[in-house]
């Protein structure tokens, strides 16, 4: 099962800075970099409802920014992304989700955005190896779709954005057990409201 959902990368022409609408090139890197959290809320915005969603992603960071919804030290809030994405007529829950619970979302039309290292990636930080009953994203990523056998989910199919080019994953299939080692347990899950 994989669902028709939008791509936004982070890989953007950082020399058109004016363009994009920064102040400098400095800010236009900046966001680049931390620009993951409204890159998924405007691709299942869209994705659930087509063209939802017309603000660049430059407006949406602004919205996020003055709302108080990101901090340097933390990135973005699940509850400030609920806020948004709810703005826009949608509805969204944050909490933590278990595989089969990201599978039904999908199943019944919802989109999750879900917290996960980067690109899926298992290394644990200092932080984790303090508090090991914790794990850490950093990052986040929309699940598009799944795959299941005998109705035990084998993976999910992830819009991954990042600003390193090859690691852009439109869809990408991303084994259950690779999956699990990245992800946090933590996400958003949206639905159309109407």
């Amino acid at each position: 099962m994989k669902m028709n959902v939008p791509f936004y990368t982070q890989c953007w022409d950082l020399d058109a800075w004016r363009d994009l609408g920064y102040r400098s090139y400095e800010e236009a890197e900046y966001w680049q970099r931390s620009s993951c959290g409204m890159l998924c809320a405007k691709m299942v915005m869209n994705g659930l409802r087509e063209g939802a969603v017309q603000h660049s992603v430059k407006e949406l960071i602004d919205i996020g920014v003055a709302k108080g919804m990101y901090a340097d030290a933390i990135g973005w809030s699940h509850d400030g992304l609920v806020d948004l994405i709810e703005s826009f007529s949608f509805v969204a829950r944050r909490g933590r989700y278990s595989v089969d619970a990201l599978r039904d979302g999908l199943a019944s039309g919802a989109l999750p955005i879900v917290s996960i290292k980067w690109a899926f990636k298992n290394a644990k930080t200092l932080k984790e190896r303090i508090l090991f009953w914790k794990k850490y994203g950093g990052h986040l990523a929309v699940l598009v779709g799944y795959e299941e056998e005998d109705s035990h989910v084998t993976g999910f199919y992830v819009h991954h954005t990042s600003k390193i080019l090859e690691q852009n994953w439109e869809a990408r299939f991303v084994p259950i057990k690779k999956f699990l080692k990245g992800y946090t347990g933590r996400g958003i899950l949206v639905k159309n409201s109407l």
